[in-house]
């Protein structure tokens, strides 16, 4: 039964091999090898959270197997499990020697994790010592990139953005430069970018995040819906589609189906200030402005520049009847936004210079 299991699956009849595996596991429950063996058909398949189930009973029973650690980790990252996937690969890094043939794979996997958890000064520690060894590794320019310009480390990110464009006219490059617009307010430089980046990967998830964010700012709702949902289709863990699309359809007063994408925006990245303050006025648009409240005074203690906070909480403590609390906190939101104008206006002077 496991000899034609085992001839099953190597012919890629993945199916037939998780039954044979099922039937043997039914007599031998605590054979770790055959139970990667089923998590790896099962992932073949597409049934990414069975896998992880039977790779994790297999790891009950061999905890020190990296393979298996690491096959847990693809499955997770997969079905979009990004905190998962970081936890199993973090602990195959710290034991696997550079000189290792998984090394740079696990590197640059775990990287891209980070990145998606917004994680850019992890990414950077982590893949700034590969860049000096393997300065043309296309895979690695992007992802550093990508965290340096986020990082605001714009000039560091441009010499990358450079070896990518020498290597070839690539949809990673053109990401990277639309970044690098967007960052300057070049908006329409920026959609061109991303377009560009389309044409030449249209399964780009990233790209459809940026190109919504892009017409969403310029008021273009029905396109910046559009490209968030083809983002979330082509991957179903990508924060900033869901996170803005969240935001858009809650101002289009669209609660529940703002509510799903939040609370997967929450999921990915807990502590993220802006995932957490709409999801806060999520629920005061759904009338329950007292968790609104605790939700936006815990936020405003851990980020007290965070404007459009003290801006909310003003709103809701008049509606609550605490008046003198939203006059604190308009007080607050109207010296914030009087520094905003003085450096704006400094900034155009010195522009203007």
């Amino acid at each position: 039964m496991l000899r034609r299991g085992v001839e099953l699956q190597q012919a890629g009849h993945y199916s037939e091999a998780i039954q044979a595996y099922r039937e043997f596991l039914k007599l031998y429950p605590d054979v770790p090898a055959v139970r990667s063996n089923l998590g790896a058909a099962l992932a073949q398949e597409g049934h990414y959270e069975e896998a992880v189930q039977e790779y994790t009973l297999a790891l009950k029973a061999d905890a020190s197997n990296n393979g298996i650690r690491l096959n847990r980790a693809l499955s997770s990252y997969k079905m979009g499990d990004v905190g998962g996937a970081v936890h199993d690969l973090e602990a195959v890094y710290s034991a696997l020697p550079p000189s290792d043939p998984n090394y740079r794979r696990v590197t640059l996997l775990l990287a891209e994790c980070y990145l998606r958890q917004g994680e850019n000064g992890r990414v950077i520690a982590l893949l700034d010592p590969l860049s000096t060894s393997d300065p043309d590794n296309s895979a690695l320019n992007y992802l550093l990139g990508t965290a340096l310009l986020h990082d605001g480390q714009t000039s560091r990110g441009a010499v990358l953005i450079q070896k990518l464009l020498e290597k070839g006219d690539s949809a990673e490059a053109h990401m990277l430069m639309a970044y690098t617009q967007l960052k300057a307010n070049n908006k329409k430089a920026a959609m061109d970018e991303v377009n560009r980046a389309l044409q030449l990967n249209p399964n780009l998830s990233e790209a459809y995040s940026l190109r919504g964010r892009l017409a969403y700012l310029d008021s273009d709702m029905k396109g910046a819906e559009d490209s968030f949902r083809k983002a979330v289709a082509l991957d179903q863990s990508d924060f900033d589609a869901r996170l803005w699309l969240g935001t858009l359809l809650r101002e289009q007063g669209r609660l529940d189906e703002a509510q799903k994408d939040l609370e997967q925006a929450l999921q990915s990245r807990p502590k993220d200030p802006r995932a957490r303050f709409q999801y806060a006025r999520l629920c005061s648009d759904q009338g329950d402005d007292k968790r609104a409240v605790t939700l936006l005074e815990a936020l405003e203690k851990e980020s007290p520049d965070f404007l459009e906070v003290h801006r909310s909480l003003a709103t809701i403590y008049f509606r609550v009847g605490r008046p003198e609390d939203g006059r604190r906190e308009r007080q607050i939101a109207e010296k914030m936004d009087a520094a905003i104008r003085q450096q704006d206006e400094a900034r155009g002077r010195s522009l203007t210079k």
